[in-house]
């Protein structure tokens, strides 16, 4: 693969990194394998104490950068300076506690280039199938998103991974904006909200191309202040994008899901049926989601990320 400076590239793949340096490792490692022609790898490390570091292997690529974040500014930001300096056609986003199967990036770019081409459509995201990987439970869940152009869906939280099996033109963040700085959570809601409203939608290649590994949940004070700035946004006595009232209900339904989450994996089983009940009575329904988004599919009998193993002990800073 060749880089210039001036030459646009087909693909440019953003990994923000904080104090995961063996998972980023792991999530670099599975981009950088992907068969594609005319792709560029920026990994941006948010602050991590100690500074990640690329492998030698991997730094001596030329299509792999590292860019460093003087202060810790969250995935948003991480996010905002990787597409700040990406040169590709098209963004792709991978969080650095999930991997990419191996030869899964080329197939679902051809496919959204060829959906592009046909449609002319730059408001139009692409996503793909993922599968859960519960590391507390041991289960493991391949889950295809269906897609979607309403709005309502969009208000009802992220159904398809948009952290990891995202591609999208950069002419859409450029129309959309960067991603809102002052969320240190549920930013990939509000992007995508953003998306819809300005008339995008969700395209999917029907295979599973990433594993998404649960962490730890959020403390209640980080996922309040961020249900507090979208509640500013989109319902406030001066939101900038005031969302109808049905919009509204989804999406503080969503949040409910969401507050319950934490709370069940605190144990507190009294807030968490709180917030659960409360979500049900805003929207009616026979499922946790607001909808059935996804269909299940076989878990590949591989998960291996792509890439060689790590090697341990040599990196460049």
């Amino acid at each position: 693969m060749t880089d210039s400076c001036d030459e646009p590239m087909r693909v440019s793949v953003i990994i923000p990194v904080y104090n995961r340096p063996e998972l980023g490792e792991r999530a670099v490692r599975s981009a950088v394998a992907q068969r594609v022609d005319g792709m560029e790898v920026i990994v941006v490390d948010d602050c991590s104490q100690p500074p990640f570091r690329l492998a030698l292997d991997i730094a001596a690529k030329p299509n792999v950068r590292l860019i460093r974040n003087e202060t810790n500014g969250g995935e948003s930001v991480a996010r905002n300076n990787g597409v700040a300096v990406a040169k590709g056609n098209w963004i792709a986003f991978l969080d650095s506690d999930d991997y990419w199967l191996a030869d899964t990036l080329r197939p679902r770019l051809e496919f959204a280039e060829r959906e592009f081409l046909a449609e002319n459509d730059v408001m139009a995201a692409y996503a793909a199938g993922f599968v859960v990987d519960n590391k507390r439970t041991g289960q493991r869940q391949a889950r295809i998103p269906k897609e979607s152009a309403r709005v309502l869906d969009f208000a009802s939280g992220c159904w398809f991974a948009p952290g990891s099996t995202t591609l999208c033109r950069k002419e859409a963040i450029d129309r959309v904006g960067p991603s809102d700085p002052r969320l240190r959570r549920l930013q990939d809601v509000d992007w995508f909200l953003r998306l819809a409203l300005a008339g995008g939608k969700i395209r999917v290649w029907a295979a599973v191309a990433a594993v998404i590994e649960t962490g730890p949940k959020p403390a209640i004070a980080t996922l309040e202040e961020s249900a507090h700035h979208l509640r500013s946004k989109y319902a406030g006595k001066d939101c900038a994008l005031c969302l109808p009232a049905q919009l509204m209900r989804r999406l503080e339904a969503y949040l409910d899901v969401e507050r319950a989450s934490v709370f069940a994996s605190q144990a507190r089983w009294f807030p968490m049926i709180y917030h659960l009940a409360r979500s049900l009575w805003r929207v009616p329904r026979f499922t946790l989601p607001l909808e059935r988004f996804w269909f299940y599919d076989a878990v590949p009998l591989r998960l291996e990320p792509a890439g060689a193993a790590p090697i341990r002990g040599r990196h460049a800073s």
